[in-house]
């Protein structure tokens, strides 16, 4: 298929997401993470992504989506491993097998691309890399393509393409990104926010960095629905920014005990209208802060949520400061609670 031959929305999606991109011929700048180890990612993500702790009342919107990788092989073994080197910025392309539907997304910096497919519909689909946006020297993909089906609600189907490319040959793979500077946490919770005299204005939940990847499903699944706009966020890929504690409170959280009271987090995901606003925003960026403050945490624990679309517009916000949308103000939580939990990453990365 040749990428002008994309629907307008892909290639719309997809001219744009270019323009950040060096030229093809630069592509081998590589990043300073290490790949994924396939098998133990491939279990995160199905074990993950099918968390929606309160959505089902809620919404039935579900998540139906492609995770690729692409790495070359940088040790010249024929198979993905850590020994290879994540490549950005291809274009990792999937369509269905009539013709009828195609979607396509840029891999990022650690090497993997999050194609969102159909939504409530089986089908079988073939993935493959467009050629022209691989790395200049490419002399071959492995495999050439990948035919997947895929037949319910939060069946996420991962592959990893292999391309083999002189230019990384002997390159060592990059050392683990640092954890967060005050230490690694992780978060499970939800709740909802607004006047406990009037219907909820949000209610939201997840987990955030259960799987020590801060790619993917390892990253946690975040949601958060919007029952004035009748806007449902979905964050599918999260990242940990930070664990600390807030000025001018306690350190530490008491249940289950640990040093820190707040966690920050960032990532992408979509943004869809439900209960009758049809509103599709695609993929979108967010920031989102939860304290940590006490238990019962309804009343006491507290969120901050900024959700962006890929033009730079702020679609939907949960602050304290409304007027200054990018200070980290966040609201006390009318119900639920939010508890952080001490992180066993490091000790894993060591292994």
């Amino acid at each position: 298929m040749q990428l002008s031959k994309l629907p307008a929305v892909v290639w719309g999606r997809a001219e744009g997401l270019a323009a950040g991109h060096a030229a093809v011929d630069a592509f081998f700048s590589w990043p300073k993470r290490r790949p994924i180890k396939i098998g133990v990612m491939k279990r995160t993500v199905r074990l993950l992504i099918s968390l929606a702790l309160f959505l089902a009342a809620t919404t039935s919107s579900n998540a139906w989506f492609k995770v690729t990788y692409v790495f070359c092989d940088a040790n010249t073994n024929g198979i993905v491993d850590t020994g290879d080197v994540p490549v950005p910025s291809v274009l990792v392309v999937v369509t269905n097998m009539s013709g009828t539907f195609s979607n396509a997304n840029w891999t990022t910096p650690e090497g993997y691309a999050l194609v969102g497919l159909q939504e409530n519909v089986p089908d079988t689909y073939v993935c493959f890399l467009h050629s022209a946006t691989l790395p200049v020297g490419t002399t071959l993909v492995m495999p050439s393509f990948n035919v997947f089906s895929i037949t319910s609600a939060n069946d996420v189907v991962t592959n990893a393409f292999l391309i083999e490319n002189s230019a990384c040959v002997g390159i060592s793979p990059p050392p683990p990104p640092p954890p967060p500077a005050t230490n690694m946490c992780w978060l499970t919770g939800g709740g909802t926010i607004g006047d406990v005299q009037r219907p909820p204005e949000h209610s939201f939940g997840g987990v955030v960095y259960p799987g020590c990847s801060p790619v993917a499903a390892g990253g946690g699944n975040w949601n958060d629905v919007d029952h004035r706009t009748r806007l449902h966020f979905k964050g599918l890929t999260i990242q940990v920014v930070d664990c600390g504690n807030l000025p001018g409170y306690p350190p530490g959280s008491s249940s289950p005990k640990t040093p820190f009271n707040f966690i920050d987090f960032k990532g992408e995901g979509t943004l869809k209208g439900v209960g009758g606003n049809t509103a599709d925003y695609g993929m979108v960026t967010f920031y989102a802060r939860c304290v940590d403050l006490g238990e019962p945490g309804k009343g006491v624990d507290q969120y901050y949520l900024r959700v962006m679309d890929a033009n730079g517009n702020i679609q939907m916000l949960i602050s304290s400061d409304p007027a200054n949308p990018l200070s980290i103000a966040p609201v006390v939580i009318r119900s639920g609670n939010l508890q952080l939990h001490i992180s066993g990453c490091g000790k894993r990365l060591k292994h």
